[in-house]
């Protein structure tokens, strides 16, 4: 009798780490799907912006003639409807930083741009070469929810406190055969345990565990640290082959 009864308290168990293991693998599989349908709704946004500043720039030329024939037949009005028109596409991306680099180029400029908009002051310098050892998903991964999660705290900040002055710093450049990558900004509160998410108080920010995971498929490093009232985010990727996990 003791024998069937122990016999069952251990099927019990083995049924109950099977429905943990499923749900814990439903949640990773639903957790990759939206980190990945986030990135490709990011690369069709930055595609299209950049697609926008291309023919714009490619039509240099026509609009100075456009513009030639409003000025020669005195439609001031139109002219100035038409400058603001231009402005308004040419706005929608500054050129913060100019790497070489596409990716980088077109992830940092077109994120703080955002931020830029927003009221964020920005320090921003980078240097990165053409060509790097590393997945451009990966890159965007990285660099895309550091600079997310800066804009969050920063504009947080902001709508808290209207008077305060956000800031964003931005550093990348080769240093030692390795990618240096360092992003500080503006937070009034110490995050809270494992730098949870400021999203949902109750969890880890998915953006972060991204972060980690992919600089830990490099065998980089990441170091944060946050003090009065600023945080600091500090990665560095090898800029040579490893045999990746």
């Amino acid at each position: 009798m003791n024998y069937l009864f122990i016999l069952l308290i251990l099927l019990i168990l083995l049924v109950l780490v099977l429905i943990i293991r499923i749900l814990y693998q439903r949640k990773e599989l639903t957790f990759h799907k939206l980190q990945q349908e986030e990135l490709d709704d990011y690369a069709i946004e930055v595609e299209h912006i950049y697609r926008q500043l291309k023919a714009i720039r490619h039509d240099y030329r026509n609009h100075l003639q456009v513009m030639d024939v409003f000025v020669k037949s005195k439609q001031f009005e139109l002219l100035e409807v038409y400058i603001q028109q231009l402005n308004n596409e040419l706005n929608q991306v500054d050129t913060i930083i100019q790497t070489g680099n596409t990716l980088i180029d077109a992830l940092v400029n077109t994120k703080l741009s955002i931020a830029k908009h927003k009221g964020i002051r920005l320090d921003a310098t980078a240097i990165a070469p053409v060509i790097l050892p590393i997945q451009n998903v990966d890159l965007s991964v990285i660099i895309g929810n550091l600079l997310s999660n800066a804009i969050d705290a920063t504009t947080n900040q902001l709508q808290q406190n209207t008077k305060s002055n956000p800031f964003i710093r931005l550093y990348i450049a080769p240093m030692t055969n390795n990618l240096y990558i360092s992003i500080t900004n503006t937070m009034d509160k110490n995050p809270q345990k494992n730098f949870m998410s400021i999203k949902a108080p109750n969890r880890q920010g998915y953006g972060i565990r991204r972060i980690d995971e992919t600089v830990q498929k490099y065998q980089g490093f990441v170091n944060r640290q946050w003090e009065e009232g600023v945080f600091v985010t500090e990665i560095t990727l090898p800029l040579f082959n490893k045999t990746l996990d």
